[in-house]
């Protein structure tokens, strides 16, 4: 499980990275909302780890996780904060989904962090993109209102992108979230997948970015 780790203290930083690798997590650390913002998009992550007060402001956690909901990310959430008012778990609750007050106990922390991980994404009921609507539920397709008919794999390599537009997936993230960790492919499956979806929705639903791998199209 790759995990972000936003936070501004030196030493507990270090010391989450070092336990949760112990665990068997696979920990990233930064110390800023900047820092964040900076990699949440470029790379792949099951998990955010995050403090409230940060070098951006006192709220700045809670602003961080907002706008990334806004933006379609759908990873876990879990703040890990001084601030344990019953107004500060509440607003931590909307826009996450845990909130641990410092100071913690490790295995408390490990143990809602594993939780996080078997719910997975949190997906909303459905995706609309322009004249693309997608039924998460029912794994639905519909493009301009007519259904699209789609198999297994490619609804979610669809899906992938969809819940993160935007955002740039290398073909080994793809392959590592749609077909699992340990999976390994020398051929194009990948590109055949995205040709696929291409032609049965339309031609820049997924955009090829050079050097880099693919993204959700306009």
């Amino acid at each position: 499980m790759r995990l972000l780790i936003v936070e501004d203290e030196p030493s507990l930083g270090s010391t989450l990275v070092e336990s949760l690798a112990a665990q068997g997590f696979e920990p990233y650390l930064v110390s800023s909302v900047t820092q964040a913002e900076a990699v949440i998009w470029e790379q792949s992550f099951d998990l955010i780890l995050l403090d409230v007060m940060l070098p951006e402001g006192q709220e700045a956690g809670f602003e961080l996780a907002r706008a990334l909901r806004e933006s379609g990310f759908r990873q876990p959430i879990l703040f890990l904060t001084a601030r344990e008012s019953v107004p500060d778990r509440v607003r931590g609750l909307e826009v996450g989904e845990d909130y641990l007050p410092k100071p913690f106990a490790l295995a408390e922390l490990v143990a809602r962090l594993k939780a996080l991980a078997r719910r997975g994404e949190v997906k909303p009921q459905s995706i609309q993109l322009d004249d693309l609507e997608l039924v998460c539920e029912t794994r639905q397709v519909r493009y301009r209102g007519q259904p699209v008919r789609l198999t297994a794999k490619e609804y979610q390599v669809l899906e992938l992108f969809a819940l993160s537009p935007g955002r740039v997936f290398t073909r080994e993230e793809i392959l590592e979230r749609v077909w699992g960790p340990g999976y390994e492919s020398d051929s194009n499956l990948i590109d055949v997948y995205v040709k696929n979806l291409r032609r049965k929705l339309y031609e820049g639903v997924i955009q090829t970015v050079r050097g880099m791998g693919y993204r959700m199209g306009d």
